[in-house]
């Protein structure tokens, strides 16, 4: 192996673990930086700040499902309701930011679940909106109406 091909692998290996450094360092400051709404998709993935984000831990009826646009508005208006923060979880498959955020200092997440607009998505979540949807359930409310 050739010198030249040395230093080419060491500097992708740099430029790789800068990368990394860089994308966690950026998703770290979000945690602490308001965030401008821009639009909401769903009752679980918006636009702020020009990043999609999907929302950690809940599942939210999908276009063609029974409480789809009252899902997203109910999004819409926990969104809206103070300022925007949040911290990156994961990316998921489609490219979108999986974050967990908080409006006005409370949990998106838990709001839209407990209001009964999304579900606990254990898969992901291990239940950490499981009283939350039980909440909703014993309520009644939204899509266990």
């Amino acid at each position: 192996m050739n010198s030249n091909s040395v230093l080419s692998r060491f500097a992708i290996v740099l430029l790789a673990i800068y990368g990394l450094w860089s994308t966690s360092a950026m998703a770290e400051d979000l945690a602490f930086e308001p965030l401008a709404l821009e639009r909401v998709i769903d009752g679980d993935t918006f636009v702020a700040s020009g990043i999609k984000i999907r929302l950690w831990g809940i599942d939210a009826p999908e276009r063609d499902e029974p409480l789809y646009q009252h899902s997203r508005q109910a999004l819409l208006h926990f969104l809206a309701s103070g300022a925007l923060t949040c911290s990156q979880i994961d990316m998921d498959r489609y490219g979108r930011s999986v974050m967990q955020c908080e409006s006005d200092r409370q949990d998106v997440g838990a709001l839209m679940v407990r209001a009964g607009f999304a579900k606990d998505f254990a898969r992901y979540s291990k239940g950490f909106y499981a009283a939350e949807e039980e909440e909703a359930r014993r309520g009644n409310l939204g899509i266990w109406h």
